[in-house]
C-alpha cells in the first residue's frame, strides 16, 4: 500500500491535530514540548502493542506509513522555509541590531568551536564504550548537534519574558546558526562520505569555498527578493494581496536557493529580517499590519506542532542497546559543556548582551541553547552507515533533554539570574 502526497499530508495533519488535542486536554504543555511528549508516548504505545500483540499489525502499519515520509526533505525543504521566515519577521530588529556582532560571533565562531569540542568528546566516549566511530563521522555529529535550533529557541522565548537584548541575541543567533550549521554539515558530510569510500581526500579549500558561496549567496538572494517584494508592497493597498506577497517571498527565496545550491535557511532569514524593518512595515496597509502577525503566528505554531510531533514518533527507530542508552544519557552533558566553553571563549573577548562577561550570563546563554527538530532531520539524512544509530541516539538524547528540561526551566533561571521578568501574558501572540 502506498499513499499519495495529499494523503500523507492529510494523515500527518490529522494525527498532529489529535496530538494537539491530547496535549491541550491532558499534559497542557507548551506546543513544542507537549507534541514531543505525545509523540514519544505514541512511539512507546506502538512498540508495546507490537511486542504484546504483533497480530494487530500496529508496528507493520506504522513502518509502512513512516517509510513513505521523507523526513529530511519535509523538514529541510519545506517546514524550515516557513518557520524561519516567520521567526525572522517577529524578531525585535532594533534590539538585534545592537547585539549583531555578539549574535554573529556565537552563530559562526561559536558553532565551529562547539562542533570541534563535541566531536572530540563524542569520539572519546564512543571508543570508551566500544562503538566504532571514525573521526570524520564524529565531526558530522558535532556539526548537526551544535547549532541552537531556531524553531525551539523561538518557541522558548515566546514563553519566557527575557531581557530584550538577551532575547534578541538568542533569536538572532538561532536564526543564523542553523544556516551556518547546515552549510558546515554538508561540507563535513561530503568529507566523511569521501573518506568512507576510500577515494582521494576531499579538497578542504574547495569545500570551504563552496560553503562560503552557499552561505553568502543565500543571504544576498534573500535581501534582493525581499527588497523587490517590499517595493511591490508599496504599490498595492489590499491586505490579502500583501499577505500573499509575504508568503510568496518566503517560498520564492527558498525554492530559488535550493535550485541553485545556495543556503535556503540563510536566504529566508535575511528576507524575513529585511521585511520586519520599519521601512518594510510602512509598506503594509493598516489592515495588512493587523493581520500579518496573527497569520504568520498561526503558520509558525502549526508547523511547530507537526515538526515536534514527528520528532517524538521518530524515537521508535532507535535500537536501544546499552551503548545507545549511554549515548542517549551522555549527549546532553557533552553538548552543555561544549556550549558553555563556546560561549565563554568569545565572551571573554567581547561584551555579550551589553554586559561585562560573567558566569551567570554564560550559564544563561548555555542553558538557553536548546536543540530541536533540525538536528534530527540532519541525522536522518545520513547514509546507512554503522555509526548512524550511535549518532541518532546521542542526538535524540540532546533534543529530548533540551525541549523537556532546558526550555521548561529557562524562565526560572532567567528570573533567578536577573535576565528575565515574570510573565504578564502566558501565551504571547507577537
Amino acid at each position: 500500500m502506498t499513499f499519495g502526497l495529499f494523503e500523507l499530508a492529510a494523515i500527518i495533519l490529522a494525527v498532529t491535530a489529535v496530538a494537539c488535542w491530547l496535549n491541550a486536554r491532558t499534559f497542557r504543555l507548551p506546543v513544542a514540548v507537549g507534541l514531543l511528549v505525545v509523540g514519544l508516548v505514541f512511539s512507546a504505545a506502538v512498540w508495546l502493542a507490537d511486542a504484546v500483540a504483533p497480530q494487530l499489525g500496529a508496528g507493520a502499519f506504522y513502518r509502512l506509513l513512516h517509510g513513505q515520509i521523507d523526513y529530511p526533505k519535509l523538514v529541510l525543504d519545506f517546514l524550515l522555509c516557513y518557520l524561519l521566515f516567520a521567526g525572522a519577521m517577529n524578531v525585535n530588529l532594533g534590539a538585534l541590531a545592537q547585539r549583531a556582532w555578539a549574535a554573529g560571533v556565537l552563530a559562526t565562531v561559536g558553532t565551529v568551536i562547539t562542533t570541534v569540542l563535541v566531536a572530540g568528546a563524542f569520539l572519546g566516549l564512543c571508543r570508551l564504550i566500544g562503538v566504532e566511530m571514525p573521526l570524520s563521522w564524529a565531526l558530522v555529529f558535532g556539526a548537526l548537534i551544535s547549532p541552537t535550533d531556531p524553531i525551539a529557541v523561538l518557541a522558548m522565548t515566546r514563553r519566557t519574558d527575557l531581557e530584550p537584548r538577551l532575547q534578541a541575541q538568542l533569536e538572532g543567533e538561532a536564526l543564523f546558526n542553523d544556516g551556518v550549521a547546515v552549510v558546515l554539515f554538508k561540507a563535513l558530510l561530503a568529507f566523511a562520505v569521501g573518506q568512507a569510500a576510500g577515494g582521494a581526500a576531499p579538497d578542504i579549500a574547495a569545500l570551504a569555498e563552496h560553503a562560503a558561496i552557499e552561505a553568502f549567496g543565500g543571504i544576498a538572494l534573500g535581501l534582493v527578493v525581499a527588497l523587490v517584494a517590499t517595493l511591490v508592497l508599496y504599490a498595492v493597498n489590499d491586505w490579502i494581496t500583501e499577505l500573499m506577497v509575504t508568503l510568496a517571498t518566503a517560498m520564492a527565496v527558498y525554492a530559488v536557493a535550493l535550485h541553485f545550491g545556495l543556503s535556503g535557511p540563510l536566504g529566508v532569514v535575511a528576507a524575513g529580517l529585511l521585511m520586519s524593518s520599519g521601512w518594510a512595515r510602512r509598506a503594509l496597509s493598516e489592515s495588512a499590519n493587523h493581520y500579518a502577525k496573527p497569520f504568520w503566528h498561526a503558520v509558525d505554531e502549526g508547523m511547530n506542532a507537526v515538526l515536534f510531533f514527528l520528532v517524538g514518533i521518530k524515537a521508535i527507530e532507535l535500537r536501544l542497546d546499552w551503548q545507545a542508552l549511554v549515548l542517549l544519557a551522555a549527549g546532553p552533558v557533552i553538548i552543555l559543556a561544549a556550549r558553555w566553553i563556546a560561549v565563554a571563549l568569545p565572551g571573554s573577548a567581547l561584551p555579550l548582551v551589553g554586559r561585562r562577561a560573567s558566569l551567570k550570563l554564560y550559564n544563561v546563554l548555555t542553558w538557553a541553547g536548546v536543540r530541536g527538530g533540525l538536528s534530527i532531520a540532519m541525522v536522518l539524512s545520513l547514509p546507512d552507515i554503522p555509526a548512524r544509530n550511535a549518532i541518532f541516539a546521542a542526538a535524540m538524547g540532546v533534543v529530548i533533554f533540551s525541549l523537556v528540561v532546558q526550555s521548561m526551566t529557562m524562565e526560572g533561571l532567567a528570573l533567578k539570574t536577573g535576565y528575565g521578568s515574570p510573565r504578564t501574558d502566558p501565551e504571547p501572540t507577537h
